[in-house]
């Protein structure tokens, strides 16, 4: 990993003077230190729930720990990370500052109220939980609508547009969800959990990911591939079988076997994207890479469990088992990734913070790097429980072991707290006795690289 360069996206505001389009640091800061949290609870949560997961999956308990790791940990961690990446890649503002802020302050409570509800049982809780991640869902849809409506957009803002409107449609599934669980009509449709998962997991979280891979991997790594046609396909396929599996999965088997086979083109497609930035790089693999190649295992292991799933003669005792693992699987693809993106991020704004203040500069005066805002040994501790907590939990699934759940949640809960202890104090401990750096002129066209 090496310091502060330019960058071959565009970080002008939206007009001649006007600076850069990224919101305050606080912004996104809030919504990734909460997913911190989500994260160290999320593993706790399945660790809680293991004895319930092995015997039902479909247990309310296990609910709940799912709700916690889909929202608390990577919806809340995505969305931070989408309102400084958008303005930056689309190069314009969010519609309202204001609005990230109040954002925050209802989607980061609803989760937490939601997945109570869930583990708890009181409807009330699971309505309210409900209703205001949806309005947060809302409100930041319409944040983001100003960055990403864009013109002359590429492949990452079109995939962006698709994922943030799947996030709707997967939070208006959700609300229903949580207004007709017991009585009425919803309860009747056949798979509306594993629907509503693989709609969230796949349409707006994996689509998000995939879209972003494609403007951040060939950056960090300065690879210049003579084609980006799979990264296209990736994102085209993603944003149109997601959909039509969580449909299928409602309402026909056949059409869940076409949105299938179309997310499985799509998944593909991102591999040999990846493949393809890791052939043609001209540096060195870092933590980061770890990271995305492990959660890239973590996706080929989903897709053979989905295949399993979905058209191996089980009975109904595996086949839930084997749902679950892949789900499982789906989270650590995603998990892994937020995590290691994360600590690229998190420095890159402190960074850029410190840079903005003339503080951008070592004890010993010379100039401050982003490894310098964490400790490298914490983060491969991170990367070390991190992945082999989520293998333990999809082992543990399979074999129908509570024990490896319970260690394999416990690992993840760890690993995500040194995650949050490391990247919070990297920068009081990199620039403890500092002095005052000498101010350069136009700062962001260094700042702008998260290399």
């Amino acid at each position: 990993m090496t310091g502060p360069v330019s960058v071959p996206v565009t970080i002008s505001g939206d007009g001649p003077g006007e600076g850069p389009p990224t919101p305050p640091a606080d912004v996104p800061l809030t919504f990734l230190v909460a997913a911190g949290v989500g994260l160290v609870l999320g593993g706790v949560a399945v660790a809680l729930a293991a004895d319930r997961a092995v015997q039902w999956p479909g247990h309310p308990g296990v609910v709940s720990a799912t709700h916690t790791v889909m929202l608390g940990f990577l919806t809340i961690g995505v969305l931070g990370a989408l309102h400084q990446f958008g303005p930056v890649v689309a190069g314009r503002r969010l519609r309202s500052v204001a609005v990230a802020r109040m954002t925050a302050l209802l989607l980061i409570p609803g989760v937490w109220v939601l997945a109570s509800g869930f583990a708890h049982s009181p409807s009330w809780m699971v309505r309210a939980g409900g209703t205001m991640t949806f309005v947060g869902v809302l409100l930041a849809a319409w944040n983001l609508s100003g960055p990403l409506a864009t013109r002359g957009a590429d492949i990452t803002v079109w995939g962006l547009r698709c994922s943030v409107a799947l996030l709707v449609a997967t939070a208006a599934f959700g609300i229903v969800y949580a207004f007709d669980r017991t009585h009425g009509w919803f309860p009747l449709l056949q798979n509306r959990v594993m629907a509503h998962a693989h709609l969230g997991l796949l349409g707006w979280l994996g689509l998000t990911y995939v879209a972003v891979a494609e403007k951040l991997w060939p950056m960090f790594l300065l690879a210049h591939r003579p084609s980006a046609r799979s990264g296209t396909v990736a994102v085209a396929c993603l944003a149109a079988g997601a959909p039509l599996l969580t449909v299928g999965l409602l309402f026909s088997r056949p059409l869940a076997l076409i949105g299938g086979t179309i997310v499985g083109i799509g998944l593909a497609a991102h591999l040999t994207s990846l493949g393809g930035v890791l052939r043609h790089r001209q540096r060195r693999l870092g933590l980061l890479h770890a990271f995305v190649i492990t959660g890239a295992l973590a996706l080929l292991t989903a897709a053979v469990l989905a295949l399993v799933g979905g058209l191996a003669p089980l009975d109904a005792v595996d086949r839930p088992r084997v749902v679950a693992a892949e789900i499982a699987s789906l989270s650590a693809w995603l998990g892994l990734a937020v995590i290691g993106h994360a600590h690229k991020i998190v420095p890159f704004i402190r960074w850029t913070t410190l840079f903005e203040r003339g503080k951008a500069q070592r004890p010993d005066g010379t100039p401050l790097l982003f490894e310098d805002l964490y400790s490298g040994p914490a983060a491969v501790g991170t990367f070390v429980l991190c992945s082999t907590g989520f293998a333990a939990v999809i082992v543990g699934l399979l074999v129908s072991s509570s024990t490896i759940i319970v260690l394999g949640g416990l690992a993840v809960s760890v690993g995500g707290a040194i995650a949050v202890v490391n990247l919070a104090t990297g920068v009081r401990l990199a620039t403890r006795g500092a002095s005052e750096a000498v101010p350069v002129s136009n700062p962001l066209s260094r700042a702008g690289s998260m290399t």
